[in-house]
């Protein structure tokens, strides 16, 4: 299946004519705030809601009193915390994702082939509508899927349809199925890109060995791609936390879907990232090999007549001799020394909770009862 964008339309044809923006693009684009502050916004609204939910109908409350006397956050208000810093994030990578691709497209066009730039030029423009309909079905299976989980809480619970809706319940059932549906359709968006990036490379990049410097913007898109799908990982370990248990650090009881997805979203950044970088490695090491073997084939018909002592043919040997050393440096993968240096870091990006946990027990242990830190 083609999985380009289609760019024949004519030159006047509005982007919209041919592509798409999620509803999340579109709330970006229309929000006054600025990118930051509507993200900032948006959580806020999501949260807000659960907490003023909890709060009218106190079923539950945000805080109860511990047995040794304490004030603690109710687990239900940290898992909506968490869920709702996972629906902040999925809607804004989306918008932030477009911003990447609008970044970097005069770069991208640069390292191909001019019959790419339509192509390459496509990427910040949207979804192309013809995958409007698949986006639609991820998502309204998604949506299903989050319905479907609160059904089955209410099955295995003392709630009824109705005290459910009178409880926080009101909350997730009207945030999970959207929450659901962006992480549905975040699968498909997945390989979408990762299929139309690399028939970009197939069908329009060619390897030039003294121009690789070009070749950064691939693994510039790869990074920042990963990166997303490594913070989400890292909020979806949050899970784990005890906010209102600082004798311990993590939470079993939420292991049986947390390790999955967390997981999932890691296997997606692996998965972005080799999308943009591996096609490249491919051809380079095509191309070098390629250029070795027109070296050594130029070597072998000069080698004879330079050891009998042609002074131009030794000279002429000695140089290939020095280009092949060069060729044979050449990089093999579109990644500066900085790139590298960046992603070793994002890597830690999951672990972020973990060692913010371990504090966050500290500094309760310390609170709480005046023990050291």
């Amino acid at each position: 299946m083609d999985t380009r964008p289609d760019t024949t339309a004519p030159a006047d044809t509005p982007a919209d004519a041919t592509h798409f923006e999620p509803f999340e693009m579109r709330l970006y684009r229309v929000s006054p705030l600025g990118p930051l502050l509507t993200t900032l916004a948006l959580f806020v609204l999501v949260y807000g809601s659960f907490v003023l939910i909890a709060e009218t109908t106190r079923q539950p409350s945000l805080f109860h009193v511990s047995a040794t006397g304490g004030i603690v956050l109710v687990q239900v208000a940290w898992i909506a915390l968490v869920l709702s810093l996972i629906f902040t994030a999925g809607t804004a990578f989306t918008e932030f994702s477009r911003r990447m691709w609008e970044a970097e497209t005069d770069a991208l066009v640069a390292a191909l082939v001019p019959a790419g730039a339509g192509d390459a030029r496509a990427f910040a423009l949207g979804i192309p509508r013809s995958w409007s309909r698949r986006y639609a079905l991820m998502f309204f299976a998604g949506a299903a899927a989050g319905l479907a989980f609160n059904g089955m809480i209410i099955l295995t619970s003392n709630f009824t349809f109705v005290t459910y809706l009178q409880s926080v319940g009101l909350w997730f059932i009207l945030v999970s199925p959207v929450l659901y549906g962006i992480g549905f359709r975040a699968g498909i968006d997945l390989a979408r890109e990762s299929a139309a990036i690399k028939q970009l490379i197939r069908d329009h990049l060619t390897i030039d060995l003294f121009h690789l410097d070009r070749l950064g913007v691939f693994g510039r898109i790869g990074l920042r791609a990963a990166r997303s799908w490594l913070i989400m990982a890292g909020i979806l370990l949050l899970f784990l936390i005890n906010p209102n248990r600082p004798d311990a650090l993590f939470d079993a009881t939420q292991l049986w879907i947390t390790v999955p997805v967390v997981a999932a979203s890691i296997a997606g950044g692996v998965i972005v990232l080799t999308s943009a970088l591996h096609p490249v490695h491919t051809k380079i090491r095509a191309a070098k090999q390629a250029e070795l073997d027109r070296i050594h084939a130029e070597m072998a018909r000069v080698r004879e007549r330079a050891l009998a002592g042609d002074a131009e043919a030794a000279s002429a040997l000695a140089g290939l001799t020095d280009y092949e050393i060069w060729v044979n440096a050449r990089p093999e993968w579109p990644v500066s020394a900085g790139v590298t240096t960046r992603f070793s870091l994002y890597v830690l990006i999951p672990v972020i909770p973990i060692i913010g946990s371990y504090v966050f027990e500290k500094l309760a242990d310390q609170f709480v009862s005046g023990g050291g830190v």
